[in-house]
């Protein structure tokens, strides 16, 4: 029944119905959650998703494509692309992770100035893990962050368990 639904989407789009990004992210992560799941067909909904604008669909397709899945094959430089467009759409917890991927050199070469900026922009967002890392990072002496920025960092992340962004 899955199958034929996902069929029936991705059929209805090429027919000249157009892409709808919503509809598109409600469904493959409706068959990802299903007591069944299949992660290919979810991959094919939420790529069509990502590529019309999605930057959940993105950040979704991106974790699919770094951790792999039954029918999908790990892809560390697809998952990297797709992870960027997810954090550049504004989603704190993309940008969490597209720094972590920045300072592992996973899918793209290792850049911790590139991943403090992405560690930055979330804990914008009142993301805790960001802050949290950000105030490890300067107890390391890593980047140049100031002993006072440190304590900062660390207060934010205890302010931020508080107000969660909402998962994407």
């Amino acid at each position: 029944m899955r199958r034929l639904a996902a069929v029936l989407l991705l059929a209805a789009g090429v027919a000249g119905c157009g892409v709808h990004p919503e509809a598109e992210l409600a469904q493959g992560l409706r068959v990802l959650a299903a007591p069944q799941p299949d992660a290919r067909a979810a991959s094919v909904l939420l790529r069509r998703a990502a590529q019309a604008g999605s930057a959940r669909g993105a950040f979704h397709l991106a974790l699919l494509l770094r951790n792999g899945a039954d029918g999908v094959t790990v892809d560390h430089a697809q998952a990297f692309a797709w992870m960027q467009r997810a954090a550049q759409g504004g989603l704190p917890r993309a940008q969490f992770l597209l720094g972590q991927m920045l300072l592992a050199g996973e899918g793209a070469a290792h850049d911790a100035t590139q991943a403090r900026y992405w560690f930055e922009q979330a804990a914008e967002h009142d993301l805790p893990e960001a802050n949290l890392e950000l105030a490890m990072a300067g107890q390391r002496g890593d980047w140049g962050i100031t002993p006072e920025e440190t304590a900062r960092y660390m207060m934010e992340a205890q302010h931020a368990q508080k107000h969660r962004p909402p998962e994407p």
